[in-house]
């Protein structure tokens, strides 16, 4: 039985759906489907029920041992890396606190508008907001999370407020599977342009690359390779491109090259965390010494211990 028949029981007897089951692997949810209706006949049952019921009472075994031989042979003589703990997880989990080095509307934004004595006003901080949110969706590879704000209004309050967040809605619809939507925001993202609209056209190759590299274009994933390791590229688009070649690279099964570009990824998080150090700032907040419980009396501490001292 193949890897992923393995992660597919597992997952169906946990409860999953088909689209759950998709964002984990990293499929399309109707692979996810084709995948599905294979493994069935080659356990011989026809339907989800059947499946968990012959996996709970004969195949769980065999599964378990097999799942564990595999982790034992990858595990032997290799120290995990963030990349490894990524394609395990997910960007977001992984990441951590070290996300907010990333993205638009992240630390470096938040340094350099108080540098500037930049008044952040009621509707600044809602689009901010709205634009981080965004952002850790698209870490976490929750499509989710983008069809339903894509379904309150079709994405066109970003296309008017804020079309970088726009873009980074249509690559989110296109990685959860999301086709549909995708096309019809990518067709309002180019009338837009055509119309002198502020997208750039790095943004306009982002998008498109992105959804061409899913559908398992060579070029399409040349040129968002591109994107990711140019230099000369923006830091924010930089980023979303990164983040949506690990994506394609998951979605090819291709999880050495998905590895090392979440290995870059924290790189680029580190970097830019190592330069506001530099710059004197303290990003990740002022240092700090363990706080003394209310209360806390020494005589008082001094006879717990000896007490407890006697008691040995």
């Amino acid at each position: 039985m193949e890897e992923k028949d393995q992660t597919m029981l597992k997952l169906l007897s946990q409860g999953a759906s088909a689209k759950h089951m998709a964002r984990e692997m990293g499929y399309q949810e109707g692979t996810v489907r084709v995948y599905l209706h294979k493994m069935y006949k080659k356990i011989g049952v026809t339907n989800k029920t059947d499946a968990v019921i012959w996996y709970l009472s004969k195949g769980r075994a065999k599964v378990d041992r097999a799942g564990a031989k595999s982790a034992a042979v990858q595990a032997e003589g290799a120290e995990e890396s963030f990349g490894d703990v990524a394609t395990r997880t997910s960007l977001y989990s992984s990441l951590g606190v070290m996300g907010v080095f990333l993205g638009a509307y992240g630390r470096v934004w938040e340094v350099a508008s108080r540098l500037k004595g930049l008044q952040v006003d009621a509707e600044l901080s809602a689009r901010r907001t709205r634009s981080r949110r965004l952002w850790r969706a698209l870490l976490e590879g929750d499509g989710a999370y983008a069809k339903r704000l894509y379904d309150e209004d079709e994405g066109n309050a970003l296309l008017l407020d804020s079309p970088p967040d726009a873009v980074t809605l249509l690559c989110l619809l296109s990685i959860g599977g999301y086709t549909t939507a995708a096309d019809r925001l990518a067709g309002k993202l180019t009338r837009k342009r055509k119309a002198g609209f502020a997208i750039s056209a790095s943004e306009h190759t982002l998008v498109r690359s992105l959804r061409d590299a899913l559908d398992g274009k060579e070029d399409a994933l040349a040129s968002l390779y591109h994107l990711a390791a140019e230099q000369s590229t923006s830091p924010v688009l930089r980023h979303l491109a990164m983040v949506a070649l690990y994506y394609a690279y998951r979605a090819r099964k291709d999880l050495g090259r998905a590895r090392e570009t979440a290995n870059a990824i924290w790189t680029e998080a580190e970097a830019t965390h190592q330069h506001l150090r530099a710059m004197g700032e303290r990003p990740l907040g002022r240092e700090s010494a363990v706080p003394p419980p209310e209360g806390l009396r020494a005589k008082g501490l001094a006879a717990y211990r000896e007490k407890v001292t006697a008691a040995r």
